[in-house]
Formats: structure tokens, C-alpha cells, sequence
């Protein structure tokens, strides 16, 4: 799977992840491939796929009740991984919750600047390259080791599991060549 792919593939499922949302108005039901949604009364909460609630929240028609990673998420995620000398549990959505969250502070910033939003957004690309930076170092450990673990894969990113599964391939081939001693006649 090309990085192109790994994107893609990674994007289809997040978008289709069911979310919670709150109406900002009452809403009629409504059909999208077959599927009935609503109605919904005003400040009631609905449940619908990410890409469903994506429309909704364009349109100021609901909320997310859970507004995703902010600073402090990302802080407190850093400070456990780099305290701790194995792989910490992330959700596996974590990074696109992340870069949904970063995108949305750009557009905001884009649309109307502001000092409190920048520095956020700013501080979250710091953090978010610093967890990276420290789980690869992790990643690259792990895809060394001859065993493979299934219980760390659980506490991967979707992202980390494909970058994972490509070291561990490329590591060992590498190895199995390096290693390899030809005994002529």
C-alpha cells in the first residue's frame, strides 16, 4: 500500500467512524444511502458518520459533543510517551483527530485571525511533531525485535501500524542480505 494509499484507505474508515452531534435546530429525518436519520429536536444528540456530521456542522446545523484533541490532549499525550519506555495506547484515530483539529484552527486563523487561536495552533504542530518524533523512535525498536507483539500493535495509530508492519519487513530483508554469506566452490 503506497503512503497515497495508506491516506486513503485511513481517511475512508475515520470519515465513516460514527460520531455523536447536538442539533443547533430541530431537524427533519433525512435519507443518505439508505439510512434514516432523525428527526432530532434542538439540543438533542444524533449519531450519524463522520462525513454525515462534517455536512451538518458546515451547514451550523450541529455540534460535535466531543470537540476532539486540543492542546492540552496532545500535552498530556507527550508527557506520558516520553515518560514512559514502551509504546503508550493512542486511539487509532488519534493523528487525524489531531490534523482535523490543527485544519480547523487554520481555517478559523485563515478566516479571522486570532492571537489565542494561532498559538494554538502553532503549539499543536510543536507537540504533534515531538509525539511523532518519539513514538518512530519507539516504532524503530520494535520493528527490530524478532518477536511481533500483537498486544503493541493495539496501541498504535493506524498510521503506525502500516509504518510498523513496512519496517519490520524492510529491517528484516535488509538484515537477511547483510547476513548473507555466499561460500563459493
Amino acid at each position: 500500500m503506497s503512503n497515497q494509499n495508506m491516506n486513503s484507505t485511513l481517511s475512508f474508515h475515520f470519515e465513516n467512524v460514527p460520531v455523536t452531534v447536538i442539533a443547533n435546530k430541530s431537524l427533519e429525518a433525512f435519507e443518505i444511502q439508505d439510512t434514516t436519520y432523525g428527526p432530532v429536536e434542538k439540543g438533542r444528540e444524533l449519531t450519524v458518520p463522520r462525513w454525515i456530521a462534517n455536512i451538518l456542522i458546515s451547514t451550523n446545523s450541529v455540534h460535535l459533543k466531543d470537540t476532539g484533541v486540543n492542546v492540552s490532549d496532545l500535552q498530556k499525550s507527550l508527557w506520558q510517551e516520553a515518560g514512559e519506555p514502551v509504546l503508550q495506547t493512542l486511539p487509532s484515530d488519534f493523528y487525524y483527530q489531531v490534523r482535523k483539529r490543527i485544519e480547523q484552527l487554520a481555517l478559523q486563523n485563515r478566516d479571522n485571525p486570532n492571537d489565542i487561536r494561532l498559538a494554538a495552533q502553532s503549539k499543536m504542530e510543536q507537540l504533534l511533531r515531538d509525539l511523532i518524533a518519539n513514538r518512530l523512535l519507539k516504532l524503530m525498536k520494535l520493528s527490530l525485535r524478532e518477536e511481533r507483539l500483537r498486544n503493541i500493535k493495539k496501541k498504535m495509530t493506524g498510521e503506525e501500524r502500516w509504518l510498523f508492519d513496512r519496517l519490520v519487513t524492510l529491517l528484516r530483508n535488509w538484515q537477511t542480505q547483510v547476513l548473507e554469506i555466499e561460500i563459493g566452490d
